[in-house]
């Protein structure tokens, strides 16, 4: 019998092959010579494995398809994402470097004052590439199995009960000090360099708890070695639709989903700028496409999906999670 693991990959080839068949976007004319006229990399903060180079590796391979050259995944980890933020952020801005941002870049003036970027003033926004939603999970033998566990077990031993992150400022280090916030609890935050060793412990049951990305942990509840106790969204996950959202499990105001947003150095020619918006939008309303994105955990985002939507959603998170850290004194490890 295929698993269903097998199955996803099944369906990202197929809409990997599918991508080939939607109409191209055609090359940028203007003053410029045409665009694209050689390859592009496409940075991504995190390690190989992840949430995020999951999405890039899948948008590279159709981007790639849609402007006939290859996009190739450039990987530089490191400091929440913000090394590579800042190495695109001082790259030429025509187009052959892109990055895929997130929450973590637009908290970094609050978390790493050393690194000399803005999201505002050194990156051109493209569009809003897909939102993922996350999840608590804990060990299939640990001896929780609803929220109500959780903040119980939390309540009556403060400090005690550990969750692991991804990392110091990662989304789901945030969401875990605001779900502290929100319940008056307090956990014993553990973070990781990444999540595959943080899924290793948890598994192991060296740490209770642990906040983690839906792509990230599907693999991992197909297999039943580990139990999601809620979702941190404002909707049921249709990957995991018998898994209560953190709303419906009586927790309110951590209904958060993780973004990814592409971008380009700032001064990028606004031509190329709608070209990338246009050939990405293609791509993501493609029905086989979000059937690929359900098989991850990913949500295509809703349309209009421009420059500006993108440009907006940053300069709102950068205000909401810039408070969250200072409020919660969080600094780098």
């Amino acid at each position: 019998m295929e698993t269903a693991i097998n199955l996803g990959k099944r369906k990202l080839a197929a809409a990997t092959v599918l991508s080939s068949l939607l109409p191209s976007c055609g090359r940028t004319q203007g003053s410029r010579s045409q665009y694209p006229l050689h390859p592009s990399s496409l940075v991504v903060g995190y390690p190989h494995g992840g949430g995020a180079d999951t999405l890039a590796r899948l948008l590279a391979d159709h981007l790639g398809r849609q402007l006939g050259h290859k996009i190739v995944v450039d990987n530089k980890p490191g400091a929440a994402s913000n090394i590579a933020a800042e190495s695109v952020a001082r790259a030429a801005a025509d187009g052959y470097t892109l990055y895929i941002g997130t929450r973590a870049n637009a908290i970094h003036r609050a978390m790493y004052s050393h690194f000399d970027f803005d999201m505002a003033r050194d990156f051109a926004p493209i569009g809003l590439l897909a939102k993922l939603p996350n999840v608590m999970v804990t060990s299939a033998q640990a001896p929780i199995a609803t929220m109500s566990d959780v903040i119980a077990l939390a309540k009556t031993h403060p400090g005690m009960v550990t969750y692991a992150s991804t990392g110091v400022a990662s989304d789901t280090h945030l969401l875990g000090e605001l779900f502290q916030r929100e319940t008056h609890t307090s956990l014993l935050h553990v973070p990781y360099r990444g999540g595959a060793a943080a899924m290793v412990d948890l598994i192991g049951g060296r740490v209770d708890l642990l906040i983690f990305s839906l792509a990230g942990a599907l693999p991992y509840l197909r297999a039943g070695s580990i139990r999601a106790v809620a979702v941190m969204s404002q909707q049921r996950a249709p990957a995991i639709p018998d898994v209560p959202t953190v709303e419906e499990s009586g927790v309110l105001g951590v209904d958060i989903d993780t973004w990814f947003g592409l971008m380009a150095p700032a001064g990028t020619p606004v031509e190329i700028v709608a070209t990338l918006n246009e050939c990405t939008n293609n791509i993501l309303i493609n029905r086989e496409v979000q059937e690929a994105f359900m098989v991850q955990g990913y949500v295509a985002p809703l349309r209009p999906n421009t420059p500006e939507t993108l440009g907006q959603l940053i300069a709102e998170e950068t205000e909401r999670w810039t408070a969250i850290v200072r409020e919660r004194n969080i600094t780098p490890r």
